[in-house]
């Protein structure tokens, strides 16, 4: 960690410089006093919280004319995006160089995803369903339990806006793309409701290189979506919450499958109908002025099955159903014991059960949960000290804690510090996959230490994180045995910079992570895992006129964990563009990659020889959309 101290020092110092200079009111000062929940689970500002945290809320998503949910995650620090070719292929999220499955995804406070892959379908989410999007960077199994080891991603379901109450979008692109979405919502003095459907089609592109049909073949993408968020105040005392996702899809998508006898690869054109759901009904209710209890009940999930248009055996041999059903019960209880202290303790319950065409030796399992967190707050200083103990069947039990602490220099700069510990638990795949699953296998455990500052000048939000985690019994993929396997250990190291301001009028999102990733036992880098990234954002609106662009930079990675196949870094550059022609219409228009790069996030197993995964060249999208005032 040494060898970013340096650099961390400089990056402060230049951030403190460059906000020093301009004073412009911003929205930067804004979203330093935006309220966050997953840090915690309990509402603080975003400046408050000693968590490494970055949101973005319905305002980003329409700015930034966000196509994809890995597309606005991708513009956060330390998140690093692989995936399988275009729009709908599988996706993954690396949060601070750890695993994809290191990361905690929640819809409303609700566990989603796969518990036989452990990762969450991201391709799956259509951002015209979201009101906003937290990320939390850093441990919190003290808070979560399992999965939150590299972070959380809580999801948010898009709320109804009383100045848009109806929003109609629909758009065009090239790869024969269309896109239709209708949102509406009321809000009154004691409730607010809002439901919005989508529907995007792409004829896509080839998403691999192989030239043999019928890999050779465009993969197209349909989802059809649905969500509704409502909440309404039965007295003063009682506040209930209801919110619903779904998401159905089927994607193409170029793949080799098993003979069924002598397993030799044959030719085929698979698809994957795949369905989320994510349902959570919440109440809250102030017993006393001091005391606040939360019950939430809900339920996801996850079904996925793989069939082929050009053989029988697909579903038996390389591919199947796989389903996932989750039931997520939690019961929060906050009292503020005086004017510094604030005690929340809570109890989780989750089901998790699995079931398709595999036969799993074991299909279900639960897991109870009890933690305590007690937050301080007196002049400078603030603290937040954690600890949970997990009961599960399968692997028995596991305590976790947390502890950080932040001193407010003056008004404009906060120093942290924090140390958090964390767990993963096996998947269903990872235990009992028939042939390749070890039952033996042991949770995932890391230790994570960060120091950071914090900087909020007028017109100028930004920050600087220096971190380290040490994982043991860490499972990844090895391609000698065709499976996961469980090394020693691994430490990952790293440095984020967030620079978040105006200049001349144009709003800048700047995000830097720098990672150095390390297999213990071997000495080689982590797979996918890039050293460097960076997310440039800048935006101006000029009257009827809105434009912006993204630039984005990665470094090499590689793409398997014995090191033998490394990726080239990669740049692109993407603009957009919004003119609103009356209080009612406005049109958008953006385009991705305008210079038409070839780079590549991930390969293809040597055993498809289907070779590199490749991602889109230029891709543009007209849009209209419809506000009308009800």
């Amino acid at each position: 960690m040494k060898k970013y101290l340096s650099l961390a020092i400089a990056a402060a110092i230049s951030s403190q410089t460059l906000a020093a200079s301009h004073t412009d009111s911003t929205s930067a000062n804004k979203k330093a006093e935006e309220i966050i929940v997953t840090a915690t689970r309990t509402e603080q500002s975003i400046a408050d919280t000693l968590s490494s945290v970055t949101v973005f809320n319905r305002d980003d998503i329409e700015k930034f004319q966000t196509r994809s949910l890995s597309e606005l995650l991708s513009k956060a620090a330390g998140i690093t995006i692989s995936n399988n070719g275009g729009r709908g292929s599988s996706s993954g999220v690396s949060l601070r160089g750890n695993q994809t499955d290191h990361t905690l995804f929640l819809v409303d406070g609700i566990r989603i995803g796969s518990s036989t892959l452990g990762t969450s379908p991201l391709e799956l989410i259509d951002p015209e369903l979201i009101e906003r999007v937290e990320i939390v960077r850093g441990p919190k199994s003290s808070l979560y339990g399992s999965d939150a080891l590299g972070g959380v991603i809580n999801i948010i379901t898009r709320k109804a806006n009383n100045d848009q109450p109806l929003n109609v979008k629909a758009g065009i692109g090239n790869n024969n793309s269309n896109q239709t979405s209708v949102s509406y919502g009321q809000r009154g003095s004691n409730y607010q409701a809002n439901l919005t459907a989508s529907y995007i089609y792409t004829g896509g592109y080839d998403n691999t290189e192989s030239t043999t049909p019928p890999s050779d073949d465009d993969d197209a993408f349909r989802q059809t979506a649905l969500g509704f968020n409502g909440a309404v105040d039965i007295n003063k005392d009682l506040n209930v919450s209801l919110s619903y996702q779904y998401n159905e899809a089927e994607s193409e998508y170029d793949n080799s499958c098993s003979d069924g006898i002598t397993y030799a690869p044959v030719l085929c054109s698979p698809y994957s109908d795949s369905t989320t759901e994510a349902l959570n009904l919440s109440a809250a209710l102030d017993i006393t002025s001091n005391w606040t209890s939360i019950l939430s009940v809900g339920q996801s999930k996850d079904e996925s099955e793989t069939l082929a248009d050009d053989v029988d055996m697909l579903t038996t041999t390389s591919g199947g159903e796989f389903n996932t059903e989750k039931t997520d019960i939690s019961w929060l209880n906050n009292l503020q014991l005086n004017k510094e202290l604030l005690l929340t303790l809570g109890y989780d319950y989750l089901n998790e059960e699995v079931n398709g065409t595999t036969d799993y030796d074991v299909d279900e399992r639960d897991n109870d949960g009890y933690f305590a967190q007690l937050q301080f707050n007196q002049g400078a200083f603030s603290a937040n000290l954690g600890a949970r103990h997990d009961d599960n069947e399968q692997f028995d039990s596991h305590e976790t804690y947390n502890l950080a602490g932040g001193y407010a220099i003056n008004d404009d700069l906060k120093v942290i510090a924090s140390y958090g510990e964390a767990f993963k638990a096996p998947t269903f795949n990872d235990l009992y996959f028939p042939n390749f699953g070890d039952p033996t296998m042991v949770p995932e455990e890391s230790e994570n230490y960060e120091i950071g500052l914090k900087g909020f000048n007028t017109g100028f939000n930004w920050s600087v994180s220096l971190f380290q985690n040490d994982i043991e019994n860490l499972i990844q993929y090895n391609s000698d045995i065709f499976a996961n396997d469980q090394i020693a250990s691994a430490t990952i190291e790293g440095i984020e910079i967030i620079v978040d301001g105006e200049i001349a009028g144009w709003t800048v999102n700047t995000a830097i992570t720098v990672l150095d990733t390390e297999d213990d036992a071997t000495g080689n880098s982590l797979a996918r895992r890039p050293e460097e990234t960076l997310n440039i954002d800048i935006d101006r609106s000029f009257d009827q006129w809105s434009v912006g662009a993204t630039f984005y930079a990665s470094a090499s990675r590689y793409n398997d964990a014995a090191n033998n196949s490394e990726l080239s870094g990669y740049g692109t550059v993407a603009l957009r563009g919004a003119y609103t022609l009356s209080d009612e219409w406005k049109l958008q228009l953006k385009a991705d990659n305008i210079f038409e790069k070839d780079y590549v996030l991930s390969q293809a197993s040597s055993f498809t020889g289907l070779g590199d995964y490749q991602q889109p060249g230029l891709e543009v999208l007209f849009s209209v959309v419809y506000t009308p005032k009800l």
